[in-house]
């Protein structure tokens, strides 16, 4: 990806911010519970301890039993802790055959009920650092890294092996099929465009992927999107205004919905529109075409990877294909996938130039009604909720009055140089306070350049007029109170989803906790 902003930040350098960094030490820490002295009892002996801490080193010292090395062994959460203990408590379980264990033998829902309380369950496991060594024989924690780094260089070299399997077998299955259609042995080029990247969405079957197209055959989803004035009107300047640009040259509109932006195009002059899309809105769009007499627009009903077009290359190529965070739905993939099969050499893409940007945010109201309101909902104490619910960011549109700092553009995409590897970067930001106040969260959106003759953009900035992507929101995992002047450092993390090619995950760390939201 043609990235002249981000800088590339290895993990060391992530250790060293977390491990730099300091946060507030307020009482209302969010994850952090004050134990106080409560005292408790020994899961294996009668003996009274004062405290949990106390407890667990009693537990090492006294019955070798170590729940440090007990979290890197069974890779146990907070919940699994709570397991463990109800599990002892219930059963009666000796310390001999916790540690004789090869598998977590508490791990059953059942255990989740507590017996009676105590302390030991009000704990905060998910705080414990796990165990630097785990075997039996005491290795360090340099032979353990050593050993990751091994494993990681194998499963790297697996999966390069896989990647060329998969590529492989995509050859046999094409030269299959032209044996069977007795079809002439292809260029070198040619047999490359037929192949999908493996981490694309492309590489998505049409079966798993034909729920993402079907969220587009609602007419709700079109009416949201027209009603957008910034947004359809921008794209309806960049071809009316630059229309001897525009003028004589061949269109294809990659997602043409209702098949609005392939009207403009026409409208401008074009020599002839060809619009696709794998939603069943596009037969809608063919009877929106017929009425108005728009007689150059092609409109075809499939995937791109797997369709072929009325016409090999075009001048221009337009997409609206920007999602939440911009890259949200990776319908970029299949813009990229146009621009090296279908546009001519000389061509350009509608937009051409997208930015990615981040804010400091505080707004006390925001963050009562999103993250302190599962303290007390209706009179229960439902805060376990917090943690879970700080991993979904929230899609809104914020007011800008409660901006704290000035913005970074974490990610500049060149539309006609980014590769598939696009959505992953890591950028290290420096946000000036321009105002004193809470910070409560940071806030994320994208401003979208057609750089033409006559140039047009919009932005989705919570300064801007607001749009159908609004704004996303990262909650912090507590607030933290900055002055005028103040910098606000971090890292923010960007990868496509493991489980989803459609979906993000960001990571941000920052006043020393680090934090993954999933936009899915």
């Amino acid at each position: 990806m043609d990235q002249d902003i981000p800088e590339l930040v290895d993990e060391e350098h992530n250790d060293a911010c977390a491990n730099g960094a300091s946060g507030s030490d307020d009482d209302d820490d969010f994850y952090e519970v004050d134990m106080g002295m409560e005292a408790v009892q020994c899961l294996f002996c009668e003996e009274q301890l004062p405290c949990v801490e106390k407890g667990l080193e009693h537990l090492k010292q006294g019955h070798s039993v170590d729940f440090q090395i007990l979290k890197s062994k069974f890779h146990m959460d907070q919940y699994a802790f709570i397991k463990l203990i109800n599990c002892i408590r219930c059963e009666e379980v000796p310390a001999k055959k916790v540690l004789a264990a090869d598998i977590p033998f508490w791990n059953d829902e059942k255990y989740l009920k507590a017996r009676e309380y105590e302390a030991w369950l009000s704990y905060d496991y998910d705080e414990m650092p796990r165990a630097a060594a785990i075997d039996n024989d005491g290795a360090t924690k340099n032979d353990l890294l050593s050993t990751i780094k091994s494993l990681q260089e194998k499963v790297k070299e697996q999966e390069l092996l896989l990647e060329q399997a998969r590529e492989d077998m995509t050859k046999m299955r094409v030269s299959f099929q032209r044996l069977l259609d007795n079809e002439p042995t292809p260029t070198t080029n040619e047999r490359n465009r037929k192949l999908k990247a493996p981490n694309s969405v492309a590489s998505l079957s049409l079966e798993a992927d034909s729920s993402y197209f079907s969220s587009y055959a609602h007419f709700g989803i079109h009416h949201e999107m027209l009603s957008d004035v910034v947004r359809t009107t921008s794209y309806r300047d960049a071809l009316i205004l630059n229309k001897e640009y525009v003028h004589g040259k061949d269109v294809l509109d990659v997602g043409c919905g209702t098949s609005i932006l392939s009207i403009f195009a026409s409208q401008a002059g074009a020599k002839s529109v060809v619009g696709i899309d794998n939603s069943d809105i596009i037969y809608s769009a063919m009877d929106i075409v017929k009425r108005n007499n728009i007689n150059n627009v092609t409109l075809v009903k499939g995937r791109l990877e797997d369709t072929n077009l009325p016409q090999e290359k075009f001048d221009i190529i337009i997409s609206e294909w920007m999602g939440y965070f911009l890259l949200f739905e990776g319908m970029l993939d299949s813009v990229i996938y146009a621009r090296d099969t279908h546009l001519k050499p000389d061509g350009i893409l509608l937009p051409n130039r997208c930015t990615m940007s981040i804010v400091g945010y505080g707004s006390e109201s925001l963050y009562k009604d999103q993250v302190t309101y599962w303290d007390n909902v209706y009179g229960l104490n439902m805060s376990n909720m917090r943690k879970e619910v700080l991993h979904e960011p929230l899609i809104d549109v914020v007011d800008a009055g409660h901006i704290l700092t000035e913005a970074n553009i974490v990610a500049d995409l060149n539309l006609l140089k980014v590769d598939l590897n696009y959505s992953n970067f890591t950028y290290s930001f420096d946000l000036k306070c321009i105002k004193s106040g809470e910070l409560s969260a940071f806030v994320g959106y994208f401003d979208t350049f057609f750089d033409l003759p006559v140039p047009v953009m919009f932005s989705t900035s919570p300064n801007s007029k607001p749009t159908h992507w609004k704004q996303v929101v990262f909650f912090l995992e507590k607030t933290q109170k900055i002055a005028v002047g103040d910098t606000v450092k971090g890292i923010i993390v960007c990868r496509r989803s493991r489980n989803s090619a459609r979906s993000l995950d960001i990571t941000i760390e920052s006043f020393g906790n680090k934090c993954t939201y999933y936009l899915d």
